[in-house]
C-alpha cells in the first residue's frame, strides 16, 4: 500500500536552492521557509503507513497515504506559488528537474536492491511481478499498471508483490507533471487579483469530483480502480493545494477536531469498505487540509512543539526514504524467513528500514539533491541507471509463474 508518500509518499516542504530563505509570519503559507512541524506531521504519516503494513493494529493506517498527498500538494502549490512571486514566468523544466533530483535517486536504489534480490535468490512467484513492477515504476505507472495488469491488493497477494507501495508515487509525480501546467496557465490568463481564488475554487471543485469517481468506481473485493486511480485520489493532493493557493484560517478548537477525526478514522477505517469510498477519504483528506493550514500558521501551539520533538523531525526527514524501503524489507523477511515469528519480523523489518533509510538519506538524497551539476550532466546519468534497471527486468525468468508456484500475472515475461 501506501506514501503515502507519499508518503509521499512523497515531496519536500523547503525551497529551492535557487530562491531566498524569507521567514513569513509563523510560517504562513506562500513563504519559502520550511516548516518544520510539517516535517513532524510527514514522521506520523509514515509511522501509520508501516504500522498498517506490519499488521501491528491500525486498520486505518493507510490513511497516512493521505496525510501525505495533502501535505505534499500543500508544499508543491507553496513552492511553485513562490517561485512565480521571483519569476512571472519559470521555467516549467527547473521545476521538474528539481523534482527528478529530489525523488528519482532514492526510487532508483530501492528498484535496484529488489532486483538484485530477484536475479540472485530467483524467489518462486516474485520475479515475474517484480519485473513488470520495475518498468511501471521507472515511468511513473506503478498505479495504473497494478489496476490495469491486475496485479493490486485484491487480484494479487501485497506478499508476492515487493514494489507495490510504489502506486502511492506513481500519483504525485503525475500530479507534478500536470498541476505546474494548470497552475502556469491559469495564472497566466486569469486577472492577477481573482486568480488565486478561482484556482483555489476549482482545486477544490476537482477534489469532490475526484471523491465522487473514488465512490462511483468501488466495488467490494475489488477496490483496485478505486483505491489506485490518479483521478479518484487526486482529491487529496488537491485540498493540499487550496490551502496553499486560499489559506484558511482554522482555530485551535478546530485544528484539535480535526485531530481526532483522524485518529478515529486512522483506527477504524477499513481499506475495502464501502464507507471509505463514499465519506471516509473526503473526510480524512478535510481533516488533514485543516491540520496542515494550522501548522502552517501557528508555529507556537502545543501541537506543532510536539511535532518538532528531535525524533519527529529525524523521522520526517527521512519519511521518502522510509516508505520506500519499509515494503520491500517487509516481504524480503516474509519470502526468505517463513519462519520467523510476526513479532520478531515486525522489530527487525523496522530497525532495518529505519537504518536503509539513514544510509539513502545520507548517500544518495542529500548528496544528489545538494550536487549543483546541471541538468546535462545529471539527467544521462540518472537515464543510465534507468535503462540498466530496465534491462535486468527484461532478463528471461529461469522458472516461470504458475498457478502451483506462485500467481500468474502479467508482466514482460507473462505469455
Amino acid at each position: 500500500m501506501n506514501l503515502a508518500a507519499k508518503s509521499t509518499t512523497a515531496a519536500e516542504n523547503t525551497s529551492p536552492r535557487a530562491l531566498p530563505e524569507r521567514p513569513t509570519a509563523g510560517g504562513a503559507p506562500g513563504g519559502t521557509t520550511r516548516i518544520p512541524s510539517i516535517d513532524g506531521l510527514r514522521a506520523l504519516a509514515v509511522l501509520g503507513v508501516l504500522v498498517f503494513h506490519f499488521e501491528l493494529g491500525l486498520p486505518g493506517g493507510f490513511l497516512g497515504v493521505d496525510l501525505f498527498f495533502v501535505i505534499s500538494g500543500f508544499v508543491i502549490t507553496r513552492l511553485l506559488l513562490a517561485r512565480r512571486e521571483l519569476n512571472p514566468r519559470p521555467p516549467q523544466s527547473d521545476f521538474w528537474f528539481r523534482r527528478a533530483k529530489r525523488l528519482l535517486p532514492a526510487v532508483l536504489l530501492t528498484v535496484a536492491a529488489v532486483q538484485t534480490w530477484m536475479l540472485l535468490q530467483d524467489p518462486p512467484g516474485l520475479r515475474t511481478t517484480v519485473n513488470g513492477q520495475t518498468l511501471a515504476a521507472l515511468t511513473y505507472v506503478s498505479n495504473w499498471y497494478a489496476i490495469t495488469a491486475d496485479v493490486g491488493y485484491w487480484a494479487v497477494g501485497p506478499e508476492v508483490a515487493p514494489l507495490n507501495h510504489l502506486w502511492s508515487l506513481a500519483v504525485e509525480e503525475q500530479f507534478y507533471l500536470l498541476w505546474p501546467l494548470v497552475l502556469a496557465g491559469a495564472l497566466a490568463v486569469l486577472p492577477a487579483k481573482a486568480s488565486r481564488r478561482v484556482l483555489a475554487a476549482a482545486a477544490l471543485a476537482m477534489a469532490v469530483a475526484g471523491y465522487a469517481l473514488a465512490h462511483h468506481w468501488y466495488l467490494p473485493g475489488a477496490s483496485d480502480r478505486a483505491y489506485l486511480g490518479t483521478d479518484t485520489r487526486a482529491g487529496a493532493l488537491l485540498l493540499g493545494a487550496v490551502v496553499a493557493l486560499r489559506p484558511p484560517r482554522p482555530t485551535g478548537w478546530l485544528a484539535a477536531v480535526s485531530v481526532a477525526v483522524l485518529g478515529a478514522l486512522w483506527t477504524t477505517a477499513d481499506i475495502d469498505s464501502a464507507a471509505l469510498y463514499a465519506w471516509q477519504l473526503p473526510v480524512a483528506g478535510l481533516a488533514a487540509a485543516v491540520v496542515v493550514s494550522f501548522l502552517a500558521r501557528t508555529p507556537a501551539d502545543p501541537l506543532s512543539r510536539f511535532l518538532r520533538s528531535a525524533s519527529l523531525q529525524w523521522t520526517g526527514r527521512r519519511s521518502y526514504a522510509i516508505y520506500l524501503w519499509h515494503w520491500p524489507v517487509w516481504v524480503f523477511l516474509g519470502t526468505e524467513f517463513p519462519g520467523t515469528s510476526h513479532g520478531a519480523r515486525a522489530v527487525i523489518a523496522t530497525a532495518a528500514t529505519l537504518v536503509l533509510a539513514a544510509a539513502s538519506y545520507a548517500l544518495v538524497e542529500q548528496p544528489v539533491r545538494a550536487s549543483r551539476r546541471r541538468p546535462l550532466v545529471v539527467v544521462p546519468a540518472l537515464a543510465v541507471c534507468c535503462a540498466l534497471l530496465a534491462g535486468a527486468s527484461l532478463l528471461p525468468v529461469t522458472a516461470p509463474v504458475d498457478a502451483e508456484q506462485g500467481p500468474v500475472v502479467t508482466g514482460p515475461d507473462t505469455p
